[in-house]
């Protein structure tokens, strides 16, 4: 019996051993600049185990609805998911969910010709300063029948009084304004077109799409690439990675 008392008033002096601190678990050190580094390092100890637990705790976490999976993606750190990639998805996410209408340009800002003019030097001249490489092409019903493309025409064989009749393409494609941006890009594709005029669902003209818009709308920012010699399979097939 008096071992046994001897055993625990040995544990309970060495409980309250001064040089421990048990409710801690850190070594009591002498001076301030010793108590100061056990305490930081207490901190820091501490932070750790939080974020693993946060860490864990989030790990197997499922979102809910499109809101919890943005919200995801705008905490996810750029060393794991980069501002090109954010914009990529960000912009997949919402294509099903707009209309032709984001894309469109004006009808005000479309240059028309008619079909019984002339591609004149002069004509030509005022087609070219609008900045624009594409016209819609009018026919006697004020309707449109065809496109002229300025980027296209071989200037070396075209006489000084062409008509546009023997210059357009007939490839015309056209979309409603309520058409998704889905729908919209199918147009194109079908088409085999980078140019669409947007109606309404009584045929007036409202305005016009590019491709090269509606792609910049996808991956939520203007694609751009220096590189033009795509007609060159010694050129594509020499061309250096940057």
């Amino acid at each position: 019996m008096k071992a046994f008392f001897v055993k625990v008033m040995a544990k309970i002096v060495a409980f309250f051993d001064p040089r421990v601190d048990h409710f801690r678990k850190v070594p009591i050190a002498k001076g301030k600049e010793a108590r100061e580094k056990a305490q930081e390092k207490l901190e820091h100890d501490y932070e750790k185990r939080l974020k693993d637990a946060i860490k864990e705790e989030h790990k197997n976490y499922t979102p809910q609805s499109e809101k919890d999976l943005v919200e995801i993606i705008r905490r996810t750190p750029r060393e794991a998911l980069s501002i090109k990639d954010r914009n990529l998805i960000s912009g997949a996410m919402s294509f099903k969910g707009r209309t032709a209408a984001v894309v469109m340009m004006p009808r005000d800002d479309i240059t028309f010709v008619k079909e019984k003019d002339s591609l004149t030097p002069v004509a030509l001249d005022k087609l070219y300063k609008t900045g624009d490489t594409v016209f819609p092409v009018l026919n006697g019903a004020d309707k449109v029948c065809g496109l002229i493309r300025t980027d296209k025409l071989d200037l070396l064989h075209i006489g000084k009084n062409e008509p546009v009749a023997k210059l357009m393409e007939h490839n015309v494609a056209f979309a409603r304004i309520d058409y998704t941006l889905e729908e919209l890009l199918a147009v194109f594709l079908r088409s085999h077109t980078d140019y669409v005029l947007i109606i309404d669902n009584n045929e007036k003209l409202l305005g016009y799409a590019e491709l090269s818009t509606l792609i910049a709308v996808l991956f939520n920012r203007e694609i751009k690439d220096d590189f033009d010699n795509d007609a060159s399979s010694f050129a594509v097939a020499r061309r250096e990675r940057n």
